[in-house]
């Protein structure tokens, strides 16, 4: 049984699915294809006069609540 780094909680023990020591090359490119798999399967139909709505917004500022005093 391959071992882990020896500073981990468990040394013994190698819970690495694939060999990189960076997985973010893997999680991205899939985590970004699931993103894009779940709005093309999903059935809600977009509302655009809502996305009208916040494009105005994030454009102008219009609608935007004042600053709280916190």
């Amino acid at each position: 049984m391959p071992e882990g780094p020896s500073k981990s909680l468990f040394p013994t023990a190698d819970f690495d699915w694939f060999p990189l020591k960076n997985p973010g090359l893997v999680s991205i490119p899939v985590a970004f294809f699931l993103g894009w798999l779940g709005t093309k399967l999903s059935k809600e139909q977009p509302d655009l006069a809502k996305t009208d709505e916040l494009e105005v917004r994030s454009l102008t500022g219009i609608g935007a609540e004042q600053a709280v005093q916190h």
